[in-house]
């Protein structure tokens, strides 16, 4: 059992490395089309040619993967019908590449009428380029779909190889084909290397699934049980997408665009910046929902249980110290990363007001990614939807109530609110159904450390910031990241040390975790040897 859950967890450690750096890939793409096009009319319309694509790939595949096709599929692996997965798997892909065909075809042939209600703003002229560049991009999103079945069939096999590197891929692929024919094709050389990362990556996953030996079956039995069963599941995940969609926008746009000039840019800044320490939190849950579906199969309540919970602390262990890192050096964070060229020191502080605030919701959403999946794990979706209709509620009434009083930080105060509010409804409902029973108790102590070592951590580097003027002096950019690092460095050490001294069992499952791949390649070798 214990070495079962640090092999998962390796991986988890593992994909949240690469979705660091892949991360890291999408800003460098970020910064090289701003380097070679600049801010105008251009990128505009390739933001535009993303809008229905994106939306076709939420509604059509989306969250499904990991709510409906994973914890199916992962079923019948737990009964050992190994054949019958097969057949599933098949018949999955070849609804998918059926299905995303014809909406594929059938919005590159409205892609003009499309565009005109995305960017109503767009005259004639740029209208028929975005329409040019979303059917591009359309074509890509048929590759992403498809890349959806095979990288859920790698995780319900727990084989995360593919998953890991095809991103990367992707990314790659884009910076390099979209500088290589930049000169000749304009902005549309970015939607071009869009099309080429995504076949890239589903290269990729073809090889990822291939390792695993599963014969590909012609079948068309779209009324298979368990392709029934997936839909059956899908659907309330699909529309609970889409509410999490309604409850950012009306955070981050409707209502913001009340507010001065700036502050819808300076929420959605600080909401991709707070995201940055809490990736580890989907890429535990994604290694996590096979396991949690095998043991809800096999009726092992005891060992759903103690998975469930240690991931629970795990998320409280990293994101306690993060949100008091947010809460102090967030001004720095923003200074570094953002504050260049037309961004003013009035936008750093703005943005940074949003981040501290988003932070104190950084646990929730965290645990949110764990407990959703144990939901989906138990084949029941509805309930997720349930509590997301109520977040929406809960969330519109802080949003209208706080937006006006306090702005950008009412904003993301009544964000985090509405996670927190989730979070512990879902958490009191798993509890109803006696799936987390006797675990206050573990989790009350990981909170109760954590905040001790946090607030000591996020207190001495105010002391030492107030008291020596770490950042009063300015100095170029380089000067500016170095301090920051020896910040993060100090508080981050300074934090590990006091759970050290209060025995806190996250920091040595996290040791083990992280010395485990190491260890395991140190072996090998010795074996080679």
């Amino acid at each position: 059992m214990k070495g079962k859950q640090m092999g998962l967890a390796s991986w988890a450690v593992i994909i949240t490395v690469a979705s660091f750096l892949s991360r890291i890939l999408g800003f460098v793409r970020n910064m090289v089309i701003s380097t070679l096009f600049g801010q105008n009319r251009s990128t505009d319309m390739l933001n535009a040619s993303f809008v229905v694509p994106d939306t076709l790939y939420l509604i059509l595949v989306g969250g499904g993967i990991s709510s409906a096709f994973v914890p199916v599929l992962s079923g019948y692996l737990a009964e050992k019908k190994e054949k019958e997965a097969g057949e599933i798997i098949s018949i999955a892909f070849n609804l998918v590449l059926v299905v995303v065909g014809v909406a594929v075809i059938l919005s590159m042939f409205f892609s003009p009428l499309l565009v005109r209600l995305v960017a109503p703003g767009f005259n004639s002229e740029e209208i028929n380029y975005t329409a040019y560049l979303t059917r591009i991009v359309l074509m890509a999103i048929l590759f992403h779909c498809l890349n959806g079945v095979l990288m859920g069939t790698e995780y319900a096999y727990q084989s995360f190889l593919g998953t890991t590197i095809g991103p990367l891929v992707y990314n790659a692929a884009i910076i390099v084909f979209g500088t290589i024919l930049a000169s000749r094709l304009g902005i549309a050389a970015f939607a071009w290397s869009t099309l080429i990362g995504a076949f890239f990556n589903f290269l990729v996953q073809v090889w990822g699934v291939f390792r695993l030996r599963i014969p590909y079956v012609l079948s068309w039995n779209f009324r298979h049980p368990a392709i029934r069963r997936i839909g059956k599941l899908m659907l309330p995940v699909t529309i609970g997408l889409s509410i999490a969609q309604i409850n950012l926008f009306l955070n981050q746009t409707l209502i913001a665009s009340f507010l001065p000039p700036g502050s819808i840019n300076a929420l959605t800044l600080a909401s991709r910046v707070v995201l940055v320490p809490m990736l580890f939190a989907p890429s535990l849950g994604v290694t996590l929902l096979p396991t949690l579906t095998r043991l809800a199969v096999n009726k092992e309540r005891e060992s759903f249980n103690r998975y469930l919970v240690m991931s629970l602390t795990t998320i409280l262990f990293i994101a306690l110290p993060a949100t008091a890192g947010f809460v102090v050096l967030g001004e720095q964070v923003i200074k570094v990363l953002f504050e260049h060229g037309r961004f003013t020191r009035q936008d750093t502080l703005a943005t940074a007001s949003a981040l501290k605030y988003y932070s104190l919701g950084m646990a929730a959403y965290g645990a949110y990614e764990m407990l959703s999946r144990a939901f989906y794990a138990l084949q029941d979706t509805k309930t997720p939807l349930k509590v997301g209709l109520a977040t929406i509620g809960v969330g519109t009434f802080l949003n209208l109530v706080l937006g006006p009083l306090w702005g950008v930080k009412g904003l993301a105060l009544a964000y985090s609110l509405a996670g927190w509010f989730n979070v512990s409804l879902l958490f009191y409902l798993l509890r109803r159904r006696g799936i987390i029973s006797g675990s206050y108790k573990a989790l009350g102590v990981t909170l109760g450390k954590g905040l001790v070592g946090a607030i000591v951590m996020g207190g001495c580097l105010k002391f030492i910031i107030s008291e020596f003027g770490l950042f009063v002096l300015e100095g170029g950019m380089w000067v500016e990241s170095f301090k920051l690092l020896i910040s993060i460095a100090f508080g981050g050490a300074l934090y590990f040390t006091i759970a050290w001294f209060l025995k806190m069992e996250e920091l040595g499952f996290l040791t083990q975790v992280f010395k485990r791949p190491f260890r395991r390649r140190t072996e090998i070798s010795e074996d080679v040897g």
